[in-house]
């Protein structure tokens, strides 16, 4: 099929996208002067409204998970798709613009020469699969071995708390990172590492095997902690990170139609979430009255709680003492004497880095793996993700968020291939809670100022955190545009009133 008109080039905003139909296709027009691009509509990463992204620093930002891709060709810049955005050919022909409506074939990797080097990836989460792509994409023809005890990794586990404990995603659609397509191109390891031997570059796996490699990344994400609590290992009693752990407390949750969670973290609150959606009791026992209170401050957790307590959720204040029961829990024991019946219990009570095998390399006090500026630990082995502390200003730093772990993946591979990156990327993260998206840019772990511009109540505000005059982070409900052009902009540093005035003018 040939060119078809599409739009008078005049009509077309400057640095704007616009959405545009061509026959039964949509494109995405991006203007720059008298040059146009037109990019698929939506993106690849999860199906968002790229007109309703924002364009800043050469790159159109997606306004769900923000996603940066170039302007220039569609190339990714930055997560969280592993893909790069499918490009239509377009001419301009007597001041219109004229696209068809086929893509031009899929941008091709990188050619590299063929290399006898092997490269490791232990864990193939977010920040493993990012590095995998990478990898490839930028050219590396070496073997690429990814290393995970899971055979159903790698997925999506946001997913778990979210869409699938809601009852809107079946276990089995719980999406990949990656697609089967690409997972031709790397050899697949299953077991459990138990040893790192970093001078001689082996793993020794549970098994008695060992793997050689000439350059590790070291992905492994966080384990789930139960705390040291009398009763812990009592049938009934739950932990959420994988899909095997998900699919057994969502069925005993479906036979019991109740729930009890110890702690007020994001996967717990996430799930209570969901599980009300679906009618389920669920109560949340936590010493703190008021979720992400840490995070986000007593204001905006207090809207929170209100939020759920409005949706049926139970909170009850209190430190757990012990788990009741025989051999299947019966009940929650709080310090204050008080015992809350249960039957299906989960604890959300936090996350630890996976590094329970590596004793040659030094841990930070919190298990974390202290990397330099590039993510690097040694001369061939670098850290990312969960388990990564890498420095900023006032020491080292560790942000376990899905977008982080696929920005470090990526850095950290481009890094391994020869390049000298900096891993300096604002952190941003989503949690959904009633079918609303709320987003967190940055991170604040004190702040002297807090300004709120428009309604926690209506659920469309945007709320920015000050320390000495500087933002530092922002919180946002409904204004995904904004967030987008946020997330670029605090690239560089920003005062307080310069965010506040952006917001204002974007209103």
């Amino acid at each position: 099929m040939g060119y078809q008109n599409v739009m008078v080039l005049q009509d077309l905003p400057e640095m704007k996208p616009v959405k545009a139909p061509v026959g039964e296709t949509n494109v995405l027009l991006i203007r720059h002067g008298d040059s146009v691009h037109a990019y698929q509509a939506t993106c690849p990463h999860a199906g968002a409204p790229l007109e309703q992204g924002a364009i800043c620093d050469g790159k159109l930002i997606c306004p769900w998970h923000k996603a940066a891709f170039n302007l220039d060709d569609g190339s990714l810049a930055e997560p969280l798709a592993l893909s790069h955005l499918p490009q239509y050919p377009l001419r301009i022909e007597n001041g219109m613009v004229q696209v068809k409506p086929e893509p031009l074939p899929a941008r091709q990797p990188q050619s590299g020469s063929p290399s006898s080097a092997v490269f490791v990836i232990v864990g193939s989460g977010a920040a493993g699969s990012a590095a995998a792509w990478t990898l490839r994409d930028q050219g590396f023809a070496g073997k690429l071995i990814l290393v995970d005890r899971e055979r159903e990794a790698p997925y999506d586990r946001t997913a778990l708390s979210k869409f699938v404990a809601a009852g809107e995603m079946k276990i089995s659609e719980v999406p990949a990172p990656v697609d089967d397509a690409f997972l031709q191109q790397v050899e697949r390891y299953y077991g459990d590492v138990e040893r790192l031997d970093s001078r001689q570059q082996n793993l020794h796996f549970a098994d008695g095997s060992t793997l050689h490699f000439d350059k590790l990344l070291i992905a492994s994400g966080g384990v789930p902690q139960r705390p040291e609590i009398p009763g812990k290992a009592l049938f009934g009693v739950h932990l959420l990170r994988s899909i095997e752990q998900a699919d057994s407390l969502l069925r005993e949750v479906d036979e019991k139609q109740k729930l009890v969670i110890i702690g007020n973290s994001f996967i717990g609150m996430e799930l209570a979430s969901a599980l009300r959606a679906r009618g389920i009791e669920v109560q949340v026992i936590a010493r703190d009255a008021l979720p992400f209170k840490k995070q986000f401050g007593s204001k905006v957790a207090g809207f929170f709680r209100q939020l759920h307590e409005g949706q049926g959720v139970r909170f009850i204040e209190g430190e757990v003492a012990a788990l009741q029961g025989e051999r299947q829990v019966c009940g929650v024991e709080l310090k204050s004497g008080e015992v809350v019946p249960a039957d299906v219990v989960l604890l959300a009570t936090g996350v630890a880095p996976a590094t329970g095998f590596i004793h040659d390399i030094e841990l930070l006090d919190d298990g974390s793996l202290p990397t330099n500026q590039q993510l690097q630990l040694s001369e061939n082995i670098w850290a990312v993700g969960d388990i990564a502390s890498y420095p900023v200003a006032k020491g080292y730093q560790r942000i376990e968020h899905y977008r982080v772990a696929q920005q470090q993946g990526r850095l950290a591979a481009k890094n391994m291939l020869g390049a000298t990156q900096v891993f300096d990327r604002v952190p941003f993260f989503w949690t959904a809670h009633f079918g609303t998206r709320y987003e967190y840019l940055g991170h604040a772990s004190e702040w002297d100022q807090f300004e709120l511009i428009g309604s926690l109540d209506d659920q469309k505000f945007i709320g920015f955190y000050g320390q000495q005059g500087k933002l530092a982070a922002v919180i946002s409900c409904g204004m995904y545009t904004l967030t987008a052009e946020l997330v670029m902009r605090m690239q560089q540093p920003m005062t307080l009133q310069q965010a506040i005035s952006l917001a204002k003018q974007r209103q």
